[in-house]
C-alpha cells in the first residue's frame, strides 16, 4: 500500500512509553515524509510547544505525570494557536469527551480502538478542518474589514425588532452616537416623525419583494438634530445565525442641494434668453426698419436728421438690453461662486 506523500511534523505527549511506540508504528505505516516529536509530561511539551520547531499537529494523551483531563487540554489548547490537537485517552466517557471537544480540540480517540487507517483518517481529517476554519476565518476579517473600515455609514439591524445590530466608525462619525448608544435605538429613531409612515411603507414593500441594492432616498436625523437626504442601499445576510439587513448609507444632501440650483439657475437662464429675446427683437426691428427708410430716400431728404436720430435711440437702447442681459448672467455665475 502507497504512503501518502504528505510532509508533517507531528508531537505526540505520552508518557507510556509502549503507547508511544505503537502510535509511532501507525504513522510510519501511513506517512512517508514526517517528523516526529516525543515529550512525556505537560512542562515538556509546553517548552517544545513554545520552542522554534514547526508542529503540524499535536496527539495528547489525557493523562499525563504533572497534569490530566479537562484541564490539561485546556492549557495544551491556550498554549497553542492554530494547531489541531487529536486527544488520547483510554477511558470510554462520553461526557469527558464532549466536554474535551467543546474546547475546540479537532478528535477525540480510545487508545484501544486505534489502528493505522483511524489515525491516519483523523490527521487528515484534523489537518483538513484546520484549513477550512482558516478560510473562514480569512474570509470573515475581509468582510469585517470591508465593514468597519468603510468610508461610507454602514450598519447591521434585525429585521424584527428594527435594532441596531453593529454600526461602523462612518456611522459612529457622520451621524454623532456611540456604538452602545447605536445598539439601544432602532432604525426608526434616527428618521424624522413625519418620515415614519414612509419608512414603515419602504419596509413593509421589501417584506413583499426581498428587494436588494437600491432601496430609496430618505431623510435622516443626525444627533445634533440636523435633517441629512441619504440614498440606502440595503441587502439581507446571515448574521450569527439569524436574518438581518446590512444598510449603507450614502449622504447626498450637498449633491441634491446642488442639483436643485443648478435646475433653478437653468429656468432663470431660459427666462432671460425668452424674455430678452423678445425685448432686443423690438429696437432691432427699428433699425432694420430706419436703414430701410434711408435705403428709399435721397440723401438730401429733409426727414434723413430724424432718421438718424431713431437708429441712435435703438441703438442705446439695443445696448441697454444687452449690458442687462450680460449682467443678469454675472450675478448667476457670483451666486454659483458664493455657494461652492
Amino acid at each position: 500500500m502507497s504512503k501518502d506523500s504528505l510532509t508533517l511534523s507531528i508531537l505526540i505527549i505520552e508518557d507510556n512509553l509502549g503507547d508511544f511506540v505503537l502510535l509511532e508504528d501507525h504513522l510510519l505505516e501511513k506517512f512517508d515524509a514526517i517528523q516526529i516529536f516525543h515529550e512525556e509530561s505537560f512542562e515538556s511539551a509546553i517548552l517544545t510547544i513554545k520552542s522554534d520547531k514547526k508542529i503540524d499537529i499535536i496527539l495528547l494523551d489525557l493523562v499525563l505525570p504533572d497534569l490530566q483531563g479537562e484541564v490539561l487540554a485546556k492549557k495544551i489548547q491556550q498554549n497553542t494557536t492554530d494547531i489541531p490537537i487529536i486527544i488520547l485517552t483510554g477511558y470510554t466517557d462520553i461526557d469527558l469527551a464532549r466536554k474535551i471537544l467543546s474546547l475546540g480540540v479537532s478528535d477525540f480517540l480510545i487508545k484501544d480502538e486505534i489502528n493505522p487507517e483511524i489515525l491516519y483518517k483523523s490527521i487528515i481529517y484534523s489537518l483538513e478542518r484546520k484549513s477550512y476554519i482558516n478560510g473562514l476565518n480569512k474570509t470573515k476579517k475581509t468582510y469585517q474589514d470591508l465593514f468597519n473600515l468603510s468610508p461610507q455609514p454602514m450598519w447591521l439591524y434585525d429585521t424584527s425588532t428594527l435594532f441596531f445590530l453593529d454600526v461602523n466608525q462612518a456611522a459612529i462619525d457622520k451621524y454623532g452616537y456611540t456604538l452602545e448608544e447605536f445598539r439601544s435605538m432602532t432604525i426608526k429613531d434616527i428618521r424624522p416623525k413625519n418620515q415614519i409612515k414612509y419608512l414603515q411603507d419602504s419596509l413593509a414593500k421589501h417584506a413583499l419583494t426581498g428587494s436588494v441594492g437600491f432601496a430609496g432616498f430618505f431623510t435622516h436625523t443626525l444627533k445634533s438634530g440636523k435633517n441629512i437626504s441619504v440614498e440606502i442601499f440595503s441587502s439581507n445576510i446571515d448574521y450569527n445565525g439569524r436574518l438581518v439587513r446590512l444598510v449603507l448609507a450614502n449622504d447626498v444632501t450637498d449633491k441634491l442641494e446642488h442639483t436643485k440650483k443648478i435646475e433653478a439657475q437653468n429656468v432663470k437662464l431660459k427666462d432671460i434668453a425668452w424674455t430678452q429675446s423678445h425685448v432686443v427683437r423690438a429696437p432691432l426691428s427699428r433699425i432694420l426698419g430706419i436703414i430701410n427708410l434711408i435705403e428709399l430716400e435721397s440723401f438730401n431728404s429733409k426727414d434723413l436728421p430724424y432718421l438718424i436720430e431713431q437708429l441712435k435711440l435703438s441703438g442705446n437702447e439695443m445696448d441697454v438690453i444687452v449690458r442687462n442681459i450680460v449682467n443678469e448672467a454675472k450675478l448667476l455665475n457670483i451666486n454659483e461662486s458664493n455657494n461652492e
